[in-house]
């Protein structure tokens, strides 16, 4: 079964289509739109990294990591004005997930070079179905 984070704008009808159908797991980062969405149940809503000064990191909704996480490395090819994508993108790798669905051009742009280097999939809800 692939595992699939989504970001925010991803089309959560397509992705759960193609969950209902058996062709994927279906998870999220439980910030913005996603906390309230009854179309990913809650057990695959996957709280955010506690990061300082972000809007999306709340107490009671957020995991502490070492210091060798993925985060900073993250922000630097997405710039920081990315923070929401990524949280979602590094919720991505923390949980080893197949492919991360988005259609958010501030990871598409980076996409070869996130997918390089973090050894994962990126795709579009199109793409992957």
């Amino acid at each position: 079964m692939i595992r699939v984070s989504c970001d925010q704008n991803a089309n959560l009808k397509r992705l759960r289509r193609l969950e209902t159908e058996g062709r994927i797991e279906l998870y999220a980062t439980n910030i913005e739109g996603l906390r309230e969405t009854r179309r990913i149940s809650d057990e695959r809503k996957l709280p955010p990294l506690a990061v300082y000064d972000s809007e999306h990191a709340t107490y009671g909704n957020m995991v502490l990591a070492a210091d060798d996480n993925p985060w900073s490395r993250i922000l630097k090819l997405i710039g920081r004005s990315n923070m929401a994508d990524a949280h979602h993108f590094e919720t991505h790798i923390r949980h080893g997930h197949d492919v991360f669905v988005t259609s958010d051009r501030d990871i598409l742009d980076h996409r070869d070079r996130l997918q390089s280097e973090f050894d994962t999939k990126i795709m579009t809800d199109e793409e992957l179905e």
